[in-house]
C-alpha cells in the first residue's frame, strides 16, 4: 500500500476525457481496471460507455488517453494492478488506482481530431499513393492485412502456400474485393461488416484497417462516405472492447497522433509521420496504412471518374 507518498502527475490527457471527469465530480466511483500491459493500463466506466487509459508518456496520444513521465511510479503500480480494480475521483482533480494516486490538475490537454485539421485539403495524387505503397512494400508487417493487400493490389504476386493457408488471408482478400464491388455500386451500407474483429490480438487487423481507412475517407470527404451511417451499437460485441472503442471514436472523427499527423502531411514528405504510424504494435500501424491507401486510391479513382465525366 502507498503511504505518504505526494500524488504521481498526469503531463498530458485528452480534453475529451477530461470534459467527462468534470462531469463525476459529485460521484467519486468511475470505474475498475479493464486489462493492464506494460505501458498502458485500460479502464471502463461501470455502464461499460467509456473505455480510458493512463500510459507512459512515450506511447502515442489516443482519444480518452492521459499519459505520464513518471515511469517508475507508474511500473510499480502496474506490478500489483488486476482487472477488477477500482478507480476512484479524489477531489477535483486526483485519480486514485488501488491507493496510488495521479493529480492531472496540470496536465496540458491534447483536443485533436480529424476536424481540427488543415481545411485546405491537399490535392490527390498519384505519387502521393506511390510513395504509401511504396512504405507499406519496403517496411510494413507482412501479417495481418498485408498478404490480402499485396494480393489483391498486385495480382502478378505469387501467394506463398503458407500465406493460403492462413484462416485470414481469403476472408481479407474476399473482403477487399467486394469493398471495391460495394464502392463502383454506390452502397457502402455493410461493409465493415467484412473485416470488424476480423483477426487476431488487442485490436484485430480488420479494425485497424477500417481505422486507417475511415479517418482518411474522413479527411478527404469522400463523397460517398458523407451519405454513411453505420450504426455503432451493431459493432459492440463483435470485436474487443479495446478495439469497439477505437471505432465508435473512429467514426466520430477521432483518431491517433500519430494517424492525424499522417493525414496533415501527406502532401510533403511524411516518411517520419509513416514511421511513427508503423511502429504502433505489431502489425497495428501497418494494417492502418494500408487502409490508408485503401482509401486514398479510391479518391483518385473518383477524382479520375469526375475528370472523365467533364470531358
Amino acid at each position: 500500500m502507498m503511504i505518504d507518498i505526494d500524488p504521481y502527475q498526469i503531463k498530458q490527457m485528452d480534453s475529451r476525457l477530461l470534459e467527462w471527469l468534470s462531469h463525476k465530480q459529485n460521484s467519486n466511483q468511475l470505474g475498475t481496471v479493464h486489462s493492464v500491459f506494460d505501458k498502458v493500463v485500460n479502464f471502463i466506466s461501470h455502464d461499460g460507455v467509456t473505455l480510458f487509459s493512463l500510459a507512459k508518456n512515450w506511447v502515442i496520444q489516443s482519444p480518452g488517453m492521459m499519459k505520464t513521465c513518471e515511469d517508475e511510479g507508474f511500473s510499480q503500480m502496474l506490478s500489483v494492478l488486476k482487472p477488477g480494480m477500482p478507480i476512484n475521483l479524489v477531489g477535483n482533480c486526483c485519480l486514485e488506482i488501488n491507493d496510488w494516486q495521479w493529480d492531472f490538475s496540470n496536465a496540458v490537454v491534447w483536443e485533436r481530431d480529424i476536424a481540427s485539421l488543415s481545411q485546405t485539403k491537399p490535392d490527390i495524387t498519384a505519387s502521393t499513393l506511390m510513395l504509401l505503397n511504396n512504405f507499406i512494400e519496403k517496411y510494413g508487417a507482412r501479417e495481418g492485412i498485408f498478404p490480402a493487400w499485396k494480393s489483391f493490389s498486385d495480382v502478378s504476386w505469387e501467394v506463398p502456400e503458407t500465406t493460403r493457408k492462413n484462416i485470414y488471408f481469403s476472408p481479407f482478400l474476399a473482403g477487399l474485393e467486394q469493398l471495391v464491388k460495394d464502392i463502383e455500386g454506390k452502397k457502402l451500407e455493410n461493409f465493415m461488416d467484412r473485416f470488424v474483429g476480423l483477426g487476431i490480438g488487442l485490436t484485430p487487423s480488420g479494425d485497424d484497417f477500417l481505422t486507417g481507412l475511415l479517418a482518411t475517407w474522413q479527411y478527404f470527404a469522400f463523397p460517398l462516405y458523407k451519405d454513411f451511417e453505420p450504426n455503432q451499437a451493431d459493432l459492440k460485441g463483435r470485436t474487443t472492447d479495446v478495439s469497439y472503442f477505437m471505432l465508435k471514436h473512429c467514426l466520430e472523427g477521432q483518431v491517433n497522433e500519430a494517424l492525424l499527423a499522417l493525414l496533415e502531411n501527406l502532401d510533403g514528405d511524411p516518411t517520419p509521420q509513416l514511421r511513427q504510424l508503423l511502429a504502433i504494435g505489431s502489425t497495428s500501424g501497418t494494417d492502418m496504412l494500408v487502409g490508408v491507401s485503401f482509401a486514398y486510391q479510391q479518391l483518385i479513382n473518383d477524382k479520375e471518374e469526375k475528370q472523365w465525366r467533364l470531358k
